[in-house]
């Protein structure tokens, strides 16, 4: 998948019309056939992520992660959300608290695999819970 950056930056040089499709492809760092494609819109148009604005911009291209050794833009945001996830602060979403019709996912597991995925759920909310309590406004409204 090419970056919004790489897109956007990949659009406007084709859209100055001053440089071949080779040229641009060298210029940015992508392949001649991605360049054409661009041109041709035949890649999909993924939207920009919101990012703060006072987020850096990359500082050069991708390089591989020493953790993952995925091709990213440096920090690697799949090895900070693997570290938060070993230290246990990641839980899984909370279900919407004024959305009708919202039904939480149904599991089909075992008994037993059943026990220990409560077992396991119950000890990381006390966990967050812990360690920080205004994560869970519902669970304060029904203890005050």
């Amino acid at each position: 998948m090419l970056s919004p950056h790489l897109m956007t930056e990949v659009r406007r040089l084709l859209a100055q019309g001053n440089l071949s499709q080779r040229q641009i492809a060298r210029a940015v760092g992508v392949n001649r056939k991605t360049v054409a494609d661009v041109a041709a819109w035949k890649r999909p148009q993924y939207a920009a992520r919101a990012e703060p604005e006072d987020a850096p911009e990359p500082a050069g291209p991708p390089v591989r992660c020493p953790g993952c050794g995925g091709k990213v833009y440096l920090p690697c945001q799949l090895c900070r959300a693997r570290q938060a996830a070993a230290r246990g602060r990641l839980l899984p979403p909370r279900p919407p608290e004024n959305v009708t019709g919202w039904e939480p996912l149904s599991l089909e597991l075992k008994e037993a695999h059943r026990c220990r995925y409560e077992q396991v759920r119950a000890r990381r909310e006390a966990a967050a819970l812990a360690e920080d309590p205004s994560s869970f406004p519902s669970l304060q409204e029904t203890q005050s």
